[in-house]
């Protein structure tokens, strides 16, 4: 079986936000160091005396022992996952008032993670985990809140919250607000005051918000030796995404333009393995795709991502899966069939809610008449579980003819559209698309035109 790659150190870092202002409850020194066994690279057995030593302290009534192991069973980042016990002790621990546990479970209930996502519970649990000072409560929510993504905006408090986590010392509330402000999501665009977040957080040790700015201006060309030196920077501070970037740039001619930009890859590229950044193999597998610095060919493409991820590389399996949905117009042909063996290979690294999201997808992708995508549609609007931006993105790439029948379905309801659910682009649903377009950040994207795909993807994620 796969073992995704790197996923305990990834979520170990999300999960244990310090509480300030408000008393909780410290872990005894047995459950702590259970706590340290669990993150050590156990051997079986102490594995099985760390788990019994939180248990014992969770029968006991520990909240904090009630709070880790419930961590830990429903996310099985080391102990075997156990989706319904683990709910069980979480909710054990939020009956107690722990902040933390709330905090947990809220953003959990938030992107749908190992749960079926319920956003009017996560908001709960997470204004209750910020109002008692959970700092990860409150950028989270902070940041929907402004951002808009699963709830509904309310720009003035989720600044307030971000500036509370900031105000506690949170370094990824920096960052946060620095993204917010520097792509003017949900607030005013301030590239200076951005800038100030992300070298607030650098000097607290967190360079990611270097890595989103450094990125922000090699894209744009203006002076990419700056660009680059920052995102260097950012990598040598344990940004290391900022690896991928500069191999990214590199290969499209955006350090320095042509032959001396792309000489750059393999340098970038090999810091970026050795980091353990997944995303690298998709780069490396687009080049041989197009024929970047390279001759263009499909099966060597294919079976790179196809080695990649069989060592666990989940970015791999997901590029993969969707080439072979979609096929490149080039040198890789679409192949449904492929595609659905390679979802069932590579099901253990995406996980349930993403195995069944990428099968929706397989199903707008094989619907061809409206009457074949009418039933897709109604799986995308009435199953919320799965309902994401990404999800939103990928229906439109899969089949875009789906995409239009969700809008020509919610503009009706609406009383913006009352043409026929047939899911092509006609008049009538692009006047529709154009009006509902101009309520979406952004707006002046509607004057490009209202057929491009993320202002199609924006609107089916509603």
């Amino acid at each position: 079986m796969f073992r995704r790659a790197g996923a305990v150190l990834a979520v170990s870092a999300l999960c244990f936000g310090a509480v300030s202002g408000v008393a909780q409850s410290q872990p005894t020194p047995e459950v702590s160091e259970a706590e340290g066994q669990l993150w050590t690279n156990p051997k079986p057995d102490d594995l099985s005396r760390a788990r019994q030593v939180l248990e014992t302290a969770a029968l006991a009534g520990q909240v904090d022992a009630q709070r880790l192991l419930g961590q830990h069973l429903l996310h099985g980042w080391v102990l075997e996952q156990d989706v319904e016990e683990g709910l069980m002790w979480l909710e054990k621990a939020i009956a107690a008032g722990n902040a933390d546990a709330e905090s947990e479970l809220g953003q959990s209930l938030l992107w749908g993670q190992d749960v079926p996502q319920d956003l009017r519970r996560a908001a709960e649990l997470l204004a209750s985990a910020a109002d008692k000072g959970q700092v990860a409560a409150q950028r989270v929510l902070g940041e929907q809140l402004i951002g808009g993504w699963t709830m509904a905006r309310d720009p003035e408090r989720g600044l307030t919250l971000l500036q509370q986590a900031i105000a506690a010392g949170d370094a990824e509330a920096h960052v946060a607000l620095g993204k917010l402000q520097l792509y003017g999501t949900g607030i005013k665009t301030d590239r200076k005051q951005a800038l100030a977040h992300f070298e607030a957080a650098a000097e607290a040790g967190n360079g990611h918000g270097l890595a989103v700015y450094g990125e922000y201006w090699m894209w744009r060309f203006s002076s990419p030796a700056k660009a680059e030196a920052m995102l260097v920077r950012a990598a040598n501070m344990g940004a290391t995404e900022a690896w991928v970037t500069l191999a990214h740039g590199a290969m499209y001619g955006y350090l320095g333009g042509g032959r001396k930009s792309r000489a750059k890859f393999n340098g970038y590229a090999a810091k970026a393995r050795e980091a353990g950044e997944d995303e690298i193999a998709v780069l490396e597998a687009t080049r041989n795709m197009w024929g970047i610095n390279m001759r263009a060919d499909g099966h060597k493409t294919v079976a790179r991502l196809t080695g990649a991820a069989e060592n666990g590389n989940v970015a791999a399996a997901k590029f993969l899966i969707e080439l072979l949905r979609d096929g490149n117009g080039l040198n890789v042909r679409r192949d449904l069939k492929a595609a659905n063996a390679a979802l069932e290979r590579y099901a253990p690294l995406l996980g349930d809610t993403q195995t069944q999201q990428y099968a929706l997808t397989f199903r707008a992708s094989a619907a061809r008449t409206p009457k074949a995508y009418a039933p897709v549609a109604m799986d995308y609007v009435t199953r919320t579980d799965l309902k994401t931006d990404w999800l939103a993105q990928q229906i439109v790439r899969a089949n875009p003819n789906v995409a239009f029948y969700i809008l020509q379905q919610r503009f009706r309801e609406t009383g913006s559209y009352s043409g026929k659910l047939n899911g092509y682009a006609t008049r009538s649903t692009l006047r529709a698309v154009y009006k509902a377009c101009l309520g979406l950040d952004h707006p002046e994207r509607c004057n490009d035109s209202v057929m491009r795909s993320d202002i199609i993807a924006d609107l089916v994620a509603q």
